[in-house]
């Protein structure tokens, strides 16, 4: 009898059910050329951060370095935005992958289909 009395607690866990504790992504802060660190000035500049010039504000480098990072931030929060929407259907996770790989415009199915997993699975209580 005393072993029966153990597993009720977990039995009255259990019966909850699972609970959805996923978050949401949040938004990402976009990149501004102003905002460049030495590491980001380098990289876009295609030179070692020793080299970089001490007055180099801005330019068509940057330029194209900030519209590249963004757009991969923006890219990547809709994967994310919309697997977590999705995290709860009931549909085959091939499925939900090609509808979120058409629905953000990319075609890297493994990396749609393992962040569709992250989110499905954080639905169900694992983590």
């Amino acid at each position: 009898m005393r072993n029966y009395l153990i597993l009720l607690p977990l039995l009255a866990v259990a019966a909850c059910g699972p609970r959805d504790a996923c978050e949401a992504p949040p938004q990402p802060k976009l990149l501004a050329v102003k905002d460049l660190t030495l590491v980001q000035k380098a990289d876009a500049m295609g030179v070692p951060p020793s080299q970089v010039p001490g007055d180099a504000a801005g330019g068509p480098a940057f330029d194209a370095y900030v519209v590249r990072q963004n757009e991969a931030v923006q890219i990547g929060y809709c994967v994310d935005n919309e697997a977590y929407k999705a995290r709860a259907m009931k549909d085959e996770m091939s499925t939900v992958t090609r509808a979120v790989m058409a629905t953000c415009k990319v075609s890297n199915e493994s990396d749609v289909l393992a962040t569709v997993l992250k989110y499905r699975n954080c639905a169900q209580g694992n983590k």
